[in-house]
């Protein structure tokens, strides 16, 4: 008698890969639908904050940018999530801030990168975990 493919795997990495993408298109539109409520205000780089990760045996430095914004006479700070090895940005540079009205302290940088990063990186590693079960199913 000869045995069949496991499916094991292939069912695994095919449902993980399934739900990481749905999970990364609703977050995007949830994102978007909340962003759309945001307001655009001027902002300006006034600092960075440095982290150090540890990475494959490697120290690595990453660079947040912390931006001032002014809401309602008053200034706030926001400190990207988004860290990068070499700042991309120099002190006093103009950016463009977006801010919601019923939750201040809930601000983004109106870029890509950091509006939608964390749907980026699901569903790129989604794609990439549908891409092995396709793979394991051919083998």
């Amino acid at each position: 008698m000869v045995a069949g493919p496991n499916l094991t795997p292939i069912i695994a990495f095919a449902v993980c890969g399934a739900v990481m993408a749905l999970w990364s298109v609703v977050a995007f539109a949830r994102k978007r639908a909340r962003l759309a409520r945001c307001r655009r205000l001027p902002g300006v780089v006034v600092g960075f904050r440095v982290r150090s990760a540890v990475r494959d045996g490697r120290r690595r430095t990453f660079h947040h940018p912390q931006i001032r914004f002014e809401v309602d006479g008053g200034a706030r700070v926001h400190e990207s999530p988004v860290g990068t090895s070499q700042p991309r940005r120099e002190l006093g540079d103009a950016v463009v801030v977006l801010y919601d009205p019923r939750a201040p302290d809930d601000a983004c940088l109106d870029e890509a990168r950091e509006k939608y990063f964390a749907s980026m990186v699901v569903g790129a590693i989604g794609v990439v975990f549908s891409g092995v079960a396709a793979w394991l199913a051919t083998r």
